[in-house]
């Protein structure tokens, strides 16, 4: 067993050549603090868009022409209220509307709790406006007219992730700055009562109306994971970054233990150390290292995602033509972080103590020469 004067040794043995780990160490907290921080960041995302998605209706009905977005009218409301097991069925307006002067886009969202020519913004909008002075009423300017609309409120901070763009505001101004007519819509929202039943009725829009688009919220949800496990895919150049980093490190452990350190090994094995001491020195050593540059990763990685708000990699996962000044939810999967702990500091140790024992059971005459 082994003894507290023994770990004493260890760890007195570790500081005394602090600058031969502090290569390891600095390299292993950046392998992690990278591939912890893209986690953090697509964790958070998917969590505030599925709960987004979660809160809406059952099935976003949505209809096509030539493959571009189609206008919905009132007898696509009667037809579907007439499938066995559909609830409510609620037609939305909503749609993009181009700010030429900053060259942005803008996301316009029917609501009916708002009154006419009045609206709620995004962060993101707000900053836009307020760039050219629009402080207290924004003029829309449309095909037939200038729309003057007052700016009730900014949209909460929390809900930016999926508000930074958008524009709330009454349906039937939206329906002027948007030019749609009266009697049209852009999507319809279908309630069904009985969960069981949610993909049979989507299959049935479907069918009904084979120019549709019938999305549940089991299916946006799986899109939403699509997305952003494309957009994980996309770091696979800084993962590659970060493995070529780690073989450098491990290079590095191996080029300490067959140089300067085998004659080390030679001396403790020449006073009296057995191989087992010596596998459990320099474990002990190792593993203190790549534990303490694991968590000093992970902390790192939750303070530039969850307090600093992950400058430079937010824009790259959200991908907003304005300024996204959201706040990321703290989302922690353990389950990948113990697996990252697994795939790296199991390697590290085992490319340290597997030439630790090699040399250790060889000819300890030649190491001291």
């Amino acid at each position: 067993m082994i003894s507290k004067n023994f770990i004493d040794y260890s760890i007195t043995l570790l500081f005394k050549d602090k600058a031969d780990h502090s290569f390891s160490f600095l390299i292993f907290s950046f392998i992690v603090f990278l591939l912890s921080s893209v986690l953090f960041i697509s964790d958070s995302i998917k969590y505030d868009i599925t709960n987004s998605i979660k809160s809406r209706p059952d099935i976003v009905v949505e209809a096509l022409r030539a493959g571009k977005d189609d206008l919905i009218h009132d007898g696509y409301i009667y037809d579907i209220s007439q499938i066995s097991g559909v609830g409510d069925i609620q037609g939305i307006v909503d749609g993009m509307y181009y700010f030429g002067q900053k060259r942005v886009w803008f996301h316009i969202i029917g609501d009916e709790n708002l009154d006419e020519y009045e609206m709620i913004i995004g962060s993101g909008v707000k900053e836009a406006m307020q760039e050219l002075y629009y402080e207290d009423v924004f003029n829309f300017l449309t095909e037939k007219q200038l729309i003057p609309i007052k700016i009730n409120k900014i949209s909460p901070h929390e809900t930016n992730i999926v508000s930074n763009d958008v524009i709330y505001m009454n349906p039937q101004t939206a329906r002027d700055v948007l030019s749609i007519d009266a009697g049209k819509y852009t999507k319809l929202y279908v309630s069904v009562p009985n969960q069981n039943e949610v993909s049979e009725v989507a299959l049935k829009i479907a069918n009904l109306y084979p120019n549709t688009v019938a999305t549940s919220a089991e299916d946006a949800v799986a899109a939403v994971n699509n997305l952003y496990y494309y957009k994980g895919g996309i770091f696979m150049i800084l993962y590659v970054v970060a493995m070529v980093s780690f073989f450098i490190l491990l290079k590095n452990q191996i080029s300490l233990v067959y140089g300067e350190k085998k004659k080390e090994i030679a001396i403790l094995r020449s006073i009296g150390f057995c191989i087992k001491d010596i596998i459990a020195l320099k474990f002990i050593q190792n593993i203190v290292v790549s534990t303490a540059a694991y968590l000093l990763g992970i902390a790192l990685a939750y303070i530039y995602v969850f307090v600093a708000n992950a400058p430079l990699l937010r824009n790259i996962f959200l991908g907003s033509e304005l300024n996204n000044s959201i706040t990321f939810t703290p989302v922690i999967d353990f389950d990948i972080l113990f697996l990252i702990f697994i795939f790296s500091v199991i390697p590290f140790l085992a490319f340290v103590i597997i030439p630790s024992w090699r040399v250790a059971i060889s000819d300890m005459s030649e190491a001291v020469k």
